[in-house]
């Protein structure tokens, strides 16, 4: 029955990656961590996972015109680049046996940086960039991108939609599609470069996809529920939950950690009910 425990996890992953707009691969990683897969089979899986889910993704806002090709292009071949860059580096680690610690610290800075920026109010603050061609910046984006989605198993689409937004000045809904249409490529040469060079479980990866396909549309459907700032709120209680995961499988408690995943998981699901009952009621009311 483990197949229907994975595509039942997937389905969950697809809730939260349809409810946030986030790949499933921030998710993945440290679950599959916490389970006691090897760092690289984890890498090359949650990348599968990735690439799955961004397809359906960039075809949608393709057929919206949401997607800058231009910017696409320079962003693929400098992520392309990074992940080349990335593959190798954590093949040598994960030699060392430094891989897991790696990318658990990679995770908690990181996730710890976004979810201050989801749960505490930001003033306004002057560009870090200036004077810089746009395309200099996203080759520059790109390889950011492909580095970290090679080095985390993750679609990089966290780090691009915002670096987009905020460097590039994109709208929102160009910023999105052509994340999605960039991490496709991007994604794909770190896959291929993992499967070539260590074990990938296709059948897992396989299993999730189809019950993010489950999940994904279900997310997408619970986000009316909710106003955006109780959207941002537990995007970043999320990313704080993720965190403590990642540090508990460092402490190995892996039991802790993922009890904190599940006790997270009741709650928003326990939320979305409450509220779904609550305007059924004002309805007949």
């Amino acid at each position: 029955m483990d197949w229907l425990f994975f595509v039942f996890l997937g389905s969950i992953i697809g809730i939260f990656s349809g409810f946030f707009g986030i790949g499933g691969g921030i998710i993945l990683t440290p679950l599959l961590l916490l389970f006691g897969f090897p760092p690289a089979v984890v890498i090359g899986t949650s990348l599968m996972l990735s690439l799955g889910t961004s397809l359906g993704g960039a075809w949608a806002h393709f057929r919206m015109k949401n997607i800058h090709w231009s910017h696409v292009f320079i962003i693929n071949s400098a992520g392309i680049v990074g992940t080349q860059l990335a593959v190798p580096l954590m093949l040598f680690l994960e030699e060392r046996q430094l891989a897991e610690i790696t990318i658990s610290l990679c995770y908690i800075f990181l996730l710890g940086f976004f979810a201050s920026s989801m749960l505490i109010p930001q003033t306004k603050r002057k560009p870090i960039i200036r004077n810089l061609p746009n395309k200099l910046i996203a080759v520059f984006i790109g390889l950011g991108a492909g580095f970290i989605s090679a080095m985390l198993g993750v679609s990089g689409g966290f780090f691009l939609v915002p670096m987009l937004i905020s460097l590039l000045r994109f709208a929102p809904k160009k910023a999105v599609g052509t994340s999605l249409a960039s991490v496709i490529f991007i994604v794909f040469a770190g896959f291929i470069s993992y499967s070539v060079q260590t074990p990938v479980n296709f059948g897992l990866g396989l299993l999730l996809i189809i019950g993010t396909l489950i999940g994904s549309p279900v997310g997408a459907k619970m986000t009316a529920f909710y106003s955006e700032k109780a959207m941002r709120t537990l995007l970043g209680s999320l990313y704080i939950v993720i965190i403590f995961s990642v540090i508990a499988n460092l402490l190995q408690w892996q039991e802790i950690g993922l009890a904190v995943i599940s006790c997270f998981t009741v709650l928003f699901f326990f939320l979305s009910l409450r509220i779904l009952i609550l305007q059924r009621v004002k309805q007949h009311n």
